[in-house]
């Protein structure tokens, strides 16, 4: 399987490349958690990350990089910024409790300089092909229920026989791939 998987360009131009998470991005999932805002950090980690200890930021950020790929995947994308390093923009990443299970929990960050440009639409359909190689046939996803963002990402893909259900601020949404 090809760990790149081409670029993608926004809507406003920018080029992005797309290829799997590889053990070694730990660091690049670090850098990219620390160019969030405080309300993406929220809304995709689901918790006030202000006083995470940097050792359990590092620790998620490797086991998030160190992927089965027979259960989980995941999808970044990077831009090479100004300062010529390589810099996460963008992912998306399934994962699965089995080998055998056809649904996978799904979710996607992307860095606030680059949300609504259309890269999180583009990442998880590429997710999604990868996903339905593997025999998965849903994506499920708990997702704040003030998430604005995501659900209308969801409803603009106009998938059909999207299952949801809102229990305590959190909306657990199911839909096929």
């Amino acid at each position: 399987m090809d760990d790149n998987l081409g670029t993608y360009v926004t809507h406003t131009g920018q080029t992005v490349n797309l290829r799997l998470v590889q053990k070694s991005d730990t660091a690049l999932l670090v850098d990219m958690y620390y160019r969030l805002s405080p309300e993406t950090k929220r809304l995709r980690f689901h918790l006030y990350t202000a006083k995470l200890p940097e050792e359990r930021i590092w620790d998620e950020a490797k086991a998030l990089s160190n992927l089965d790929p027979e259960r989980q995947m995941a999808i970044v994308g990077t831009i090479t910024e100004d300062d010529g390093q390589e810099h996460a923009v963008g992912v998306a990443r399934f994962a699965r409790a089995t080998n055998t299970d056809t649904e996978a929990e799904v979710a996607i960050v992307v860095r606030d300089d680059f949300q609504r440009r259309g890269l999180g639409k583009h990442i998880l359909l590429r997710l999604a092909d990868r996903a339905r190689e593997l025999g998965i046939t849903h994506f499920s996803a708990w997702v704040l229920a003030d998430n604005v963002r995501l659900m209308k990402l969801i409803k603009g893909m106009e998938l059909k026989n999207v299952e949801s259900e809102t229990r305590y601020g959190e909306t657990k949404i199911r839909v096929p791939i």
